[in-house]
């Protein structure tokens, strides 16, 4: 019989466009905060696995994180690596602590995610580094990620007729729920007018299209006796991973990105409840292409018709179907190894009622999809109170 695993603590720094604190500091900062955020109390000494999310220690300068972090925790018995999967590394973090603790290897992980990428000069060495988890076809060519999803944003409005003002709408929902989160790197309104006079990245993308460059930590606790340190344990119901061949070039369809769809088919399945049921979802816009493709894969719209779902409102806040309450990468922000753990903690307090002026009403069960590359790595889970 599976143990059921559940989030019992939470805690996130605030996401920066350029943070002042090293990255060493943000993980001091996460381990004693998520430590403290457990409402019964929790001991080093009761947890057993640490498990480290980071995309590149040139985000920060510094490797071997697992001891680090399972050293502020004072967890002296714990066991601990780092994951690295691009940009779902946390999403992957996450999926390896449910796995293990499910499997009965150990009872309680400190799963916790970061990435200083400001500790690169520049946002073209940046970009440099992110390039790297392309396929090598693509990074000898030079092709960034922003070049690569404007070939999927180029080929799904030829086909399915999107404009780029339905691309805008995506990073005007996104905008304005940032607007209701602290944590959020850029809580500034934007308007389509304001996305369609950004400065072209890569055509049809345009600056405010594509997620910022960002610092920030995240650090959940998962359990298998969640009750032990909570009354309202956040379950992670199902989990699930999914690849797609790396290279965009390689696809027969662009627009589809089939290890989203796998992974979700796979969790929703575990979790034993569909798409629709799904009251809140957290997923991955890394470029605002990203999100409408997204509804596709995970179920919300047929394929073609995700572009509908941000033109009608479904979307929004308010709407039926509420997605990035958080502001989502574009507006809350990309710190790549913390991102997908950030989806979590922001699932867990939209589930316990503790979003404050973000939180979607009677929300009982939510998703979260963090993707990595072009979609060629991805994993889904499906959350309930």
């Amino acid at each position: 019989m599976a143990i059921d695993v559940g989030i019992v603590g939470a805690y996130s720094t605030k996401y920066e466009l350029r943070s002042e604190k090293e990255a060493w500091d943000m993980l001091r900062e996460v381990v004693e905060g998520v430590m403290k955020s457990v409402e019964k109390g929790i001991d080093g000494s009761d947890i057993d696995l640490v498990i480290v999310a980071n995309f590149s220690d040139r985000f920060g300068g510094i490797l071997h994180t697992a001891p680090l972090v399972a050293s502020l925790a004072k967890a002296r018995g714990a066991k601990g690596f780092r994951v690295e999967n691009a940009c779902a590394s946390g999403g992957t973090a996450i999926l390896l602590a449910w796995t293990l603790l499910r499997s009965g290897l150990a009872r309680n992980a400190l799963v916790v995610g970061f990435e200083k990428m400001s500790y690169q000069p520049t946002a073209s060495e940046v970009n440099e580094v992110l390039s790297l988890a392309a396929h090598p076809d693509e990074i000898v060519v030079g092709a960034s990620f922003t070049s690569l999803y404007a070939l999927i944003a180029k080929a799904y409005m030829d086909a399915y007729g999107a404009r780029e003002e339905d691309l805008a709408l995506v990073a005007v929902k996104n905008h304005e729920n940032g607007l209701r989160n602290p944590l959020a790197a850029i809580r500034r309104r934007v308007t389509v007018e304001d996305v369609m006079k950004s400065p072209y990245i890569s055509w049809p993308l345009k600056l405010l299209d594509c997620s910022p460059i960002t610092d920030g930590a995240v650090a959940v606790i998962l359990s298998s006796e969640p009750r032990k340190f909570t009354d309202t344990p956040v379950y992670i119901r199902g989990m699930a991973l999914g690849h797609d061949l790396p290279g965009l070039f390689e696809r027969p369809d662009v627009t589809s990105l089939i290890a989203i769809r796998n992974a979700a088919e796979e969790a929703l399945k575990i979790a034993g409840v569909e798409a629709k049921d799904v009251d809140v979802f957290e997923v991955h816009d890394a470029f605002t292409i990203a999100e409408i493709v997204v509804y596709e894969m995970l179920g919300l719209a047929r394929k073609g018709e995700g572009v509908k779902l941000i033109r009608e409102g479904v979307t929004l806040l308010t709407g039926e179907k509420p997605v990035n309450p958080s502001g989502g990468l574009k507006s809350k922000g990309h710190p790549v190894g913390a991102t997908g753990i950030g989806m979590a903690a922001e699932l867990f307090w939209q589930l316990r009622g503790e979003a404050g002026e973000r939180q979607v009403k009677g929300a009982e069960l939510g998703l979260m999809e963090n993707h990595g590359g072009t979609g060629s790595t991805a994993v889904v889970a499906v959350l309930s109170r």
